[in-house]
């Protein structure tokens, strides 16, 4: 049985794909929060188990964390 907490994290990690997709360049956390309505520290705990998993890359740009999709 799928929780719906669990649902709810598919929900914002599609999300945060689909965002990383339209951009052309990386993309920071607080961008991407803002995009999908989110909080700051949920789009982040999300891109960095996505990151653990292989799906997008990450790294600091000076003070700013930014994302994009693993090529």
């Amino acid at each position: 049985m799928v929780t719906r907490k669990a649902k709810l994290g598919r929900k914002i990690e599609s999300d945060i794909l689909k965002v990383l997709h339209e951009a052309r360049t990386p993309i920071s956390t607080r961008d991407i929060a803002i995009k999908i309505g989110r909080a700051w520290h949920s789009v982040q705990g999300h891109c960095l188990r996505m990151q653990l998993d292989g799906k997008i890359i990450g790294y600091r740009i000076s003070n700013l964390n930014v994302w994009e999709i693993k090529k």
